[in-house]
């Protein structure tokens, strides 16, 4: 008996040092993001600064059920706002294109031009397979030196802490707060704090992006 009851006691204490450990990794990470980023984020087009590149974070048009992406529409609202009151030069679209009929940089671009972008003010980034990657290699493919990143707000913290911890001069314009129902944004809430952490995580260590490339040369 008693040595069932020193198991039981150790199993607690190991259990509570792993979710005490995780709670103030947690919280680290959120003090970091919001300390690097808070006072970059703009949610007023006339806070922004002039002549940016833009680049916008990828996401996919629609949700698994079908229906056509808040998200997706809303960053896209976001970024045409910008281009149409001269806030940015030009506008990267960075998103995921590993499979053969998905495609978020292209669906970005096409959607930005019926918003009214022109074409050739869009460059598309097709290895933007995390926010991590898009990132960097906005600066490093790119040449981006001073970029006003574009999502919704809780995503545009991360990609700007980010950002400014490898030395780019980025700011955030923060796109629609998108009004869903509870579960989708606990969900959400629980989502965007293990990538707040995978962040840290890869700043700590230097995480190289998964593809680099040549260099691509922005339009003026």
């Amino acid at each position: 008996m008693r040595k069932a009851l020193k198991v039981i006691w150790f199993t607690f204490k190991l259990a509570s040092f792993i979710l005490i450990s995780m709670l103030l990794i947690v919280a680290g990470a959120e003090v970091y993001t919001n300390s690097m980023a808070n006072r970059y984020c703009n949610k007023r087009v006339e806070d922004c600064r002039m002549g940016d590149v833009g680049l916008v974070l990828g996401c996919s048009k629609r949700f698994s059920s079908g229906m056509p992406s808040l998200y997706f529409n809303g960053r896209m609202e976001a970024a045409a706002r910008l281009w149409k009151t001269g806030k940015l030069r030009c506008i990267i679209v960075s998103g995921d294109n590993r499979e053969k009929y998905y495609n978020e940089p292209r669906d970005m671009k096409n959607a930005l031009v019926k918003l009214g972008v022109p074409e050739d003010k869009i460059v598309c980034d097709f290895a933007g397979l995390r926010t991590y990657d898009s990132v960097v290699r906005a600066r490093r493919i790119f040449g981006a030196q001073q970029i006003t990143i574009i999502s919704q707000s809780y995503h545009v913290k991360r990609a700007v802490a980010t950002a400014r911890q490898l030395g780019i001069d980025a700011e955030g314009f923060c796109a629609a707060r998108i009004p869903f129902n509870r579960p989708t944004l606990l969900r959400q809430f629980v989502r965007e704090r293990a990538a707040r952490v995978a962040m840290v995580f890869d700043l700590l260590i230097g995480t190289e992006p998964r593809h680099m490339g040549e260099p691509v040369e922005l339009p003026s």
